[in-house]
């Protein structure tokens, strides 16, 4: 018999620094830019194969780093 597990929730996501270890972005409240985008930002698990689900965070928080640093002023 194959049996397979998945770590998860080992660095939270959340709004609440208290509460969590990275934002909605993945990106550490604690140390600045620090992105974790992998299973550990699971509040819980999901109950099914997680790759396509962090595939989109992944893919989410790609963009949203792309859109912050353009919006960036780029020193002379």
């Amino acid at each position: 018999r194959y049996s397979g597990w998945h770590l998860m929730g080992t660095a939270k996501m959340g709004d609440d620094p208290a509460k969590s270890v990275v934002n909605r972005f993945q990106r550490s409240h604690d140390v600045e830019n620090l992105y974790i985008v992998d299973g550990s930002v699971f509040v819980t698990s999901s109950g099914v194969n997680p790759t396509a689900t962090i595939t989109a965070l992944a893919l989410r928080t790609a963009d949203n780093i792309v859109k912050s640093r353009s919006l960036q002023a780029v020193p002379s």
